[in-house]
């Protein structure tokens, strides 16, 4: 064998097995989800009655705004008050007339703002009665957060009307939309349980959540087979997401939303091959209550990410298959 062949096979002999390496996360997440890759976005465009009002957008006072749709119309109006600091502040309120009537009144909390984003929307969210709602949400302020929105809505009978309390939701104002296009309006958000758990805010990914308005009251309506087509349109953004780096907080989000659309039990088996080992954020968990000041009144335990992941997957209603 001549002497150049034989340091040629040698020399490739010696290189790294390449064709073998194991795959990164963002490589495994493709393979196993590109079907999602084809989901259509949905269309989140309507012709409902909005007004959106966002920081710095007025000069000034801001102005009195109205929108109507048939016999319902909504005021969004402000209350002006003097801070400690002889700045003015501005809380939002909105009034809803029916029938020219005045049926309800809405004041947001005096977080001492100039300009307090807010939003309000006339929309059918309710089928119970044969009004439509109107949805108050206000700007709580905070880090990445919050909205706090009300509904507006009329008895069955239509005889008087009451305030349905959404909660606090993280980002902005928040404003209904029509998931599946069938006139009949739902909120969508992510499930906030999932923000900073395993990861820094940036480094979370949260499932979709669904929420709607039935006979008067907050109903989570995520898993509802008609809204399939939402949950993959989600899906196709987490797949053209995966970070290279804070794995975890990623992969907890990607499991829930895959344990939605049916498939979680090979969401599970990509997630143990892909966590990251070294990560200790989220792990630690008290064995009993945290008392009033947030601390652990008993022993502190140190998880493991999939074990840790797995008591938070039950502990918000996520069936682990694994």
């Amino acid at each position: 064998m001549p002497i150049l062949y034989l340091f040629l096979l040698l020399g490739l002999a010696s290189l790294p097995n390449v064709a073998h390496a194991a795959p990164t996360l963002a490589q495994a997440v493709a393979k196993l989800d590109a079907k999602y890759l084809q989901a259509k976005a949905i269309d989140t465009s309507d012709a409902s009655p909005k007004i959106e009002v966002g920081s710095g957008e007025d000069e000034g006072t801001p102005k009195t705004r109205e929108i109507e749709q048939g016999p319902i119309k909504a005021i969004l109006s402000y209350k002006e008050a003097k801070t400690d600091t002889g700045d003015v502040s501005r809380t939002p309120v909105v009034t809803v007339l029916a029938e020219g009537k005045e049926v309800a009144k809405l004041e947001a909390e005096d977080l001492g703002f100039g300009d307090p984003p807010v939003s309000v929307q006339i929309a059918e969210l309710d089928p119970s009665n044969s009004a439509l709602e109107v949805v108050a949400s206000f700007y709580t302020g905070g880090a990445h957060c919050c909205a706090d929105t009300k509904i507006l809505t009329a008895s069955k009978d239509g005889t008087s009307w009451r305030t349905v309390d959404l909660g606090e939701l993280d980002g902005g104002p928040l404003t209904a939309t029509d998931l599946n296009g069938d006139g009949r309006y739902e909120f969508e958000t992510r499930d906030n349980a999932f923000l900073y758990t395993f990861g820094c805010y940036a480094c979370s990914t949260a499932p979709l959540e669904i929420l709607a308005i039935e006979d008067g009251a907050v109903k989570n309506v995520t898993r509802d087979p008609r809204f399939r087509a939402a949950h993959e349109a989600v899906m196709k953004d987490i797949v053209g997401n995966v970070p290279d780096d804070d794995l975890n907080g990623f992969l907890a989000g990607y499991v829930a939303e895959k344990i939605l659309l049916g498939e979680g039990k090979e969401a599970w088996a990509l997630m143990l091959s892909h966590y990251d080992h070294k990560s200790d954020w989220g792990l630690d968990s008290c064995d009993q209550k945290l008392n009033e000041q947030g601390e652990c009144p008993g022993k502190t335990l140190h998880l493991t990410f999939p074990d840790a992941l797995e008591r938070m997957l039950k502990e918000n209603g996520y069936t682990v298959e694994k």
